[in-house]
């Protein structure tokens, strides 16, 4: 997960996640309970984006 904040580059929020691809664990499907991460499901592809607004749901 990222350590640095980001922006969203369409709305500018800082309400930023980090998306997790691969079949969850127990530790990520609590994180993603409590809205701290996304989950992309198990395909992982290169142009998959790592990022998500929570604001705006912009992928990047």
């Amino acid at each position: 997960m990222s350590k640095k904040k980001l922006i969203c580059p369409e709305c500018k929020a800082i309400e930023i996640v980090d998306i997790v691809y691969g079949y969850p664990t127990e530790e990520t499907l609590k994180s993603w309970f409590k809205k701290e991460i996304e989950l992309g499901g198990c395909i992982i592809g290169k142009q998959n984006p790592h990022h998500k607004c929570k604001k705006c749901e912009h992928q990047w």
